[in-house]
């Protein structure tokens, strides 16, 4: 058995008999893994207390031949963030994460990026609560929007998906949009996508505007918290719409009423 090792953010956890652990991590340089940790639950295992989630670990196991599943010799803590545990929001963050984290992620293939991504969310979670930090809320859309740029489906938020030219307002505050034409649209290329069976709404300016402006570096901007819930669930709702599968982080949300519809009596595209 090839004997290999990573540093490692684990995304799920399973129980396995009485007191051994199957985990599913997702590794720096060799994609997602699934390992068998034989007695973690053991007070004397030294595994016990290391293989929590939201932690960064150093992980060395065996890989059986033709096997799936890897068998656990050694881990160790590098980063322990115990404060996301302690705050609702913070940890609804992280789960979030971690769950986008294990539908992207694929067995053997590399994705550095991902894996920094999912770092730096959860090191801004770990810091949430102290003075000048984001909200929770916050530093979750601005993962989603670097997750989109990382998958390749990152939305149009200030030019035409469509023809790449302007895409002035439709009304007095809000651009016309569609998830399946790649996001902001034209007045004429949304006339166009409708024709060929796209759905096409508008999307608030002010909310295309605060995702656009997370996307770039730079401090992030002081949003109310309305804004930051809208920012929320028009990111959501794009990711959802471009996933295969719909995350259960996102049923709650997607269940309530869209923030960003047009309010009654407001003329829709």
């Amino acid at each position: 058995m090839a004997v290999r090792g990573d540093r490692a953010l684990i995304l799920r956890r399973t129980p396995f008999g009485e007191s051994s652990l199957v985990v599913q991590v997702l590794t720096e340089r060799q994609g997602r893994v699934h390992l068998l940790a034989k007695g973690a639950y053991r007070h004397t295992s030294s595994f016990y207390c290391v293989l929590d989630l939201f932690d960064t670990l150093e992980l060395e196991w065996h890989t059986p031949r033709g096997g799936e599943l890897g068998l656990l010799r050694a881990g160790s803590l590098v980063r322990r963030r115990r404060w996301i545990t302690e705050d609702l929001a913070r940890y609804q963050a992280a789960g979030a994460a971690l769950e986008l984290g294990e539908l992207a992620a694929r067995p053997g293939q590399a994705d550095a990026e991902l894996f920094a991504m999912i770092e730096d969310l959860l090191d801004a979670l770990a810091r949430t609560g102290s003075e000048g930090q984001p909200s929770a809320t916050l530093s979750l859309v601005v993962f989603e929007l670097a997750f989109l740029h990382n998958l390749g489906l990152a939305p149009s938020l200030e030019r035409c998906a469509a023809c790449g030219g302007p895409a002035p307002p439709v009304g007095a505050d809000r651009a016309a949009f569609s998830a399946g034409a790649g996001g902001r649209l034209c007045r004429p290329c949304a006339e166009e996508a409708r024709r060929t069976g796209r759905r096409v709404g508008t999307i608030p300016v002010d909310v295309l505007a605060a995702a656009s402006r997370l996307t770039r570096p730079g401090p992030y901007p002081v949003l109310s918290q309305d804004l930051e819930d809208r920012l929320r669930d028009f990111v959501g709702r794009f990711l959802d719409y471009h996933l295969e599968t719909r995350p259960a982080s996102h049923r709650r949300f997607l269940a309530a009423p869209n923030r960003n519809a047009p309010q009654r009596g407001v003329p829709r595209l």
